[in-house]
């Protein structure tokens, strides 16, 4: 470890040897999930053979850059006039990130949900990891103290952050910042990927010291208790994906969340309001 960054190779014990790792990050025209575009990403981390992993590019949004946007992240029209759009780096981005252990802060309900309106666009499916791994979510998990924005976590990790709101530079952090609470709290990372998914997600099945297992959520009126209320997050309580955000599903998996809302499915008409609403 040197100069407050932490790679793979300080851990003792990495769950996530012999996979893909990356970090993923986006930089955009705006916050609105469904009617933004992607100006740049960032893929940082490593394949299962080790081999280093680093991909950054600007995408042409076919719409102006709003000025407001631009004063975050530095990237105006001139700079992606030049630059591909979406449909030319979306073969790119699928051969990454199909199968990957996916890393980002506030991925779930951000970054995931913006690339995935951006392939319904040119009508494809998205990507699908095998394990999304959220550190704004994990940092409620192992209550790290403080504002959980990255910066501010990053500064509490002794990470230097340079360039924020620089797609390659946010994800970059996003990694270091995950290995270095793998430092820190090793017992809590003694989970295979896909288990400390679930336990970001919404715990273990018993009480912990670390916040309310899935059985301590609020049932969802009308749900049947299918459906569990954590904070501004809904979380599935039974069947193939119990325990996952439902707005992860529903980037990954459309068809199960058509069948979860249809009169097939386990909820009455309350709950399925309350779920298109979300979406």
């Amino acid at each position: 470890m040197k100069n407050g960054h932490v790679g793979r190779k300080d851990m003792v014990d990495d769950p996530f040897t012999g996979r893909r790792v990356v970090a993923f990050d986006l930089e955009t025209t705006g916050l609105d999930v469904r009617k933004d575009r992607v100006v740049q990403y960032a893929l940082i981390g490593s394949d299962v053979d080790g081999s280093t992993i680093t991909v950054e590019s600007l995408v042409n949004p076919q719409q102006q850059i709003p000025r407001e946007s631009s004063a975050v992240h530095g990237i105006t029209d001139s700079d992606v006039r030049s630059a591909g759009t979406f449909t030319e780096h979306a073969d790119q981005l699928s051969e990454i990130l199909d199968g990957a252990i996916v890393i980002g802060h506030n991925i779930e309900r951000y970054d995931w949900r913006l690339l995935t309106a951006e392939y319904t666009r040119i009508g494809r499916l998205p990507p699908k990891p095998t394990v999304m791994i959220d550190t704004l979510r994990l940092a409620k998990r192992l209550r790290i103290p403080g504002r959980h924005d990255l910066g501010t976590l990053c500064r509490g990790a002794d990470i230097t952050l340079n360039n924020a709101h620089n797609a390659a530079a946010d994800a970059g952090a996003t990694l270091m910042l995950l290995w270095r609470w793998m430092s820190r709290h090793p017992r809590e990372f003694r989970r295979s990927p896909e288990e400390l998914q679930t336990w970001i997600s919404a715990g273990s099945t018993s009480q912990n010291s670390l916040g309310p297992s899935l059985d301590d959520l609020e049932p969802m009126p009308g749900s049947g208790g299918r459906l569990r209320i954590d904070g501004d997050r809904v979380i599935l309580a039974f069947g193939k994906h119990k325990a996952r955000d439902l707005l992860v599903v529903a980037s990954e998996e459309p068809g199960y969340i058509r069948w979860l809302c249809s009169p097939a499915g386990p909820l009455n008409q309350d709950a399925i309001d309350a779920v298109m609403n979300l979406l």
